[in-house]
């Protein structure tokens, strides 16, 4: 009487594992929309990237004295994810079990079943990738006083324009 019992169980959860939708990634903005990093390919090069609404249209590395290193090009990209849906699916589990002197071998099918909404992923865009790199000219002042220097990137122009700043990254190692 346990035995079905205990294999109606397994599949039920199998049956209840099998279909796991993933989290959409398109509703929530990234904490630091900012990522800045050494590159690994340039030598005392800075990488900056951002993912925003807007295009950058201007990124700079700036010293504690106040003087400016632009980025001398900028690359922009559309980032468009996939999102949203449930579908169902099949799963199946081959288990294998000893106990003293006793040996089982067990299977199961498991159905999953998209329970709430089901729709078709749909696409979302509206983000903007801006990547670019600053060659860094005085690296020994760089590794000096790295913690006071900073990375701005600027969106539009005029009475628009919009301003993000954040710390530089350490030096490499």
């Amino acid at each position: 009487m346990k035995t079905p019992i205990l294999m109606l169980f397994s599949a039920f959860l199998t049956a209840a594992c099998s279909n796991q939708p993933q989290p959409p990634t398109y509703l929530a903005q990234p904490a630091n929309p900012i990522v800045t990093d050494f590159s690994k390919s340039e030598k005392d090069t800075v990488e900056i990237q951002v993912t925003d609404p807007q295009p950058a249209a201007q990124m700079e590395l700036v010293a504690p004295d106040g003087r400016v290193f632009p980025a001398s090009s900028i690359d922009r990209e559309t980032v468009v994810r996939q999102g949203g849906g449930y579908s169902p699916s099949i799963g199946f589990g081959l288990g294998v079990g000893g106990w003293s002197n006793h040996a089982g071998v067990g299977t199961g099918v498991g159905f999953g079943f998209p329970f709430g909404d089901y729709s078709q992923p749909a696409a979302a865009s509206g983000q903007v990738k801006s990547s670019a790199r600053i060659p860094v000219a005085d690296m020994a002042g760089y590794q000096a006083s790295w913690q006071q220097w900073k990375v701005r990137v600027l969106f539009g122009a005029g009475a628009s324009q919009r301003t993000l700043e954040v710390a530089a990254p350490p030096p490499p190692a």
